[in-house]
Parts: structure tokens; sequence; C-alpha cells
């Protein structure tokens, strides 16, 4: 288990390998704060991508329920690992004593770049977290674990390939955030306008968490 922390909306399952950052309860509060000023958002289903133990998706409900704001019907958590789908589970039941609820919870154990290829996503989404890996091979020393190395590295897909399938998973008027830590001490720089033009929808920057910036799609 976590230890308890006051940014934390409760204590949360995770592998004793891998601990998530601040960066994700950080989002989770910064994308409520927003639908909290978008009165004519529609908020019916959400995905929180590369989902981990449900952190991120978890925390952005809690906020919701605790501002007593209608939460999503469903939100579906994707995770290419499934040494974390027991920690969400647990995560799972706590948040339903914290926020007794109809919201649907689901954990999908699969690589998000299968999420473009499979019709049954297209346009599902109304809104999509997403606190994803930040480096590229051969940015950084690997660790000796396969775990370690899948949380901080793009090794089953790419930056490119994410946003390929959010783009195809979300509603024409939806709308995802996603961290994007800056690579410049790699000299390595996304070109965003670039990226825009080639998968046709809209990034800008909105944001910095702890040095981090908010992708906005």
């Amino acid at each position: 288990m976590s230890s308890i922390n006051s940014h934390f909306t409760m204590k949360y399952s995770q592998p004793e390998e891998y601990h998530f950052s601040h960066d994700s309860v950080f989002l989770a509060r910064y994308v409520f704060e927003w639908i909290q000023k978008k009165a004519n958002f529609q908020l019916l289903s959400a995905a929180d991508f590369c989902s981990g133990c449900g952190v991120v998706g978890l925390d952005f409900l809690i906020h919701l329920h605790q501002n007593k704001m209608k939460l999503p019907d469903s939100v579906d958590f994707i995770e290419v690992q499934d040494i974390y789908q027991k920690h969400f589970e647990y995560n799972q039941s706590q948040f339903q004593l914290l926020c007794p609820s109809d919201v649907g919870l689901i954990f999908l154990n699969q690589n998000y770049s299968v999420v473009s290829q499979e019709t049954s996503f297209f346009e599902k989404y109304d809104l999509i977290l997403c606190n994803p890996p930040y480096f590229n091979l051969g940015q950084g020393k690997l660790s000796l674990s396969e775990f370690k190395n899948r949380c901080r590295f793009f090794m089953d897909s790419d930056f490119e390939h994410l946003l390929k399938s959010i783009r195809a998973s979300l509603k024409a008027d939806g709308v995802a955030f996603v961290l994007l830590r800056s690579l410049k001490d790699h000299k390595i720089e996304y070109d965003l306008k670039k990226l825009s033009q080639d998968f046709g929808v809209g990034l800008e920057i909105v944001g910095d968490i702890r040095g981090t910036d908010v992708l906005k799609i």
C-alpha cells in the first residue's frame, strides 16, 4: 500500500517495485477543475490510458463525487501490464466504499495501440486522461526489471501511436489531457504543430505540473 499523503484522496494499492508520482494526482485535480468550469460539457464515458493501478481516473472521480458533480456512466482503465490488475481491483473496492455509485469501472489489460484498430472504441469517450511513459528507448538507462522499464519507457508502442489511439477513440467534441515531459535534455522535442497536422487534431500545451507539460487534445 502507498503511504498516506495529504495530496492523495485515498490510500492506493500499488506494486512495491514501482510507485506512482504526484504528477498523477495533480493531473486528476487539474482535469477536474477544468471540467468544473465547463458547465455544458457532457461527460458520459471516460478512459484512463496507461492507467497503472488507476490513480488518475479514480482520483478524478473522487473529486467529482466530493463536489457533488455527476459521474460518468463508465470509465475504462487501459493498462498493458497485468500486474496492475489486482491493485486496481483493490482500489476499485475502496473507491466504492468512499464514493458509492453506479459508475462502471472496467480494467482492460491491453496495449492502448489496439484502441485505434478496434471499431468498438471508435469515438467512444468524452474524456481521456493519460500519464504515459515519458521516455523512448535509448533515452536513458534501462532497469533490470522489465516491469519498471515499461512504466518509464515507450516499449510496447510510442507517443505517435498514443496520439493515434486517443484521436480515434475520442468523440467529435471530446477532449483528452496527457502529461508530456520535456525531453530537451535528450535533444528531442515533439513538434506539436506537425503532429497536429499529421493527426488532424489540435494539440495545445495548457498547463504545467511540477515541470511536466499538460497537453490538451
